[in-house]
């Protein structure tokens, strides 16, 4: 990974840490995309005293917010001249309905919203960076999920933080195989891992039995698959796939659907207002 760049959300906690830190001790460039700056700004110091080396960047990414999304983006492309991995790690399980700055249901918004609009704006970078990489984060949650095209965010059913997250896990695999067909043949693999159920910040709505740690594992473990997707040169050319840890496997049947990956596809490009596919 030495000379290359790389982006992680969420990086100040959890597993986010533990890649950037396999990242930077790799040698890579890693800009910790952060929402808050203070808590980035203590987990960049923790990263470089605990990797050695120095180039963990801090900026702030907040996945709630477009506006700050696409500051980012202009602070990111005037600073680096090229971006050979981003990893969408950065996720929210709320136990009750929420929305984001724009006004979209918190969990839908957070988890595949935004890194569907992050994706979009850095894509052209990462093309001309190629060979590159994205990888997406999971969850196996997205096996008894379905993704309801007439109400993605909960404004007539009831909302319950179990399903909503589900969706937003399925999505993220819908996403992950629809990227990878639209950039077949331009040197960016993209690929969708469930790291385990790990011990994360992720459950801290959760009922207090769902929030121990006992029998789960820890961030650095759950960290093992991103990383392997991230670094591996073996994995160099492999795109579309779906990983549980560092094993290949099947994804649920309902997202290898292409028509439902379109569907959510042009769904999404018409809730962020962005340009349909010609």
């Amino acid at each position: 990974m030495k000379d290359k760049v790389a982006i992680v959300t969420g990086a100040n906690t959890g597993i986010g840490f533990e890649l950037a830190r396999g990242l930077l001790e790799r040698g890579a460039t890693v800009v910790l995309g952060c929402r808050d700056l203070k808590k980035g700004e203590a987990a960049r110091l923790q990263l470089v005293e605990a990797s050695g080396n120095q180039n963990a960047v801090l900026m702030q990414v907040d996945l709630a917010n477009l506006a700050r999304l696409r500051n980012f983006v202009t602070k990111f492309e005037a600073r680096f001249s090229r971006l050979d991995l981003l990893v969408h790690n950065a996720g929210v399980w709320p136990r009750t309905r929420r929305k984001t700055e724009d006004g979209f249901e918190l969990t839908f918004g957070v988890n595949h919203l935004g890194p569907f609009f992050l994706n979009h704006a850095l894509r052209p970078l990462l093309e001309r960076s190629a060979p590159s990489r994205v990888v997406v984060l999971t969850s196996s949650l997205h096996f008894e999920a379905t993704v309801d095209f007439e109400d993605l965010q909960f404004k007539v059913r009831r909302f319950h933080g179990g399903t909503a997250y589900g969706q937003s896990k399925l999505c993220n695999v819908l996403f992950t195989l629809g990227l990878a067909r639209r950039l077949e043949g331009r040197g960016v693999t993209v690929n969708v891992v469930h790291p385990g159920v790990v011990a994360t910040e992720l459950s801290r709505e959760a009922p207090e039995n769902a929030r121990n740690p006992r029998g789960k594992l820890t961030p650095k473990e759950g960290a093992e698959g991103p990383l392997h997707l991230a670094s591996s040169p073996e994995l160099a050319a492999l795109s579309g796939q779906y990983f549980e840890g560092t094993r290949q496997k099947s994804p649920s049947a309902s997202s290898l659907d292409v028509a439902t990956q379109d569907r959510l596809w042009a769904a999404s490009l018409a809730l962020l207002k962005l340009p349909p596919e010609t």
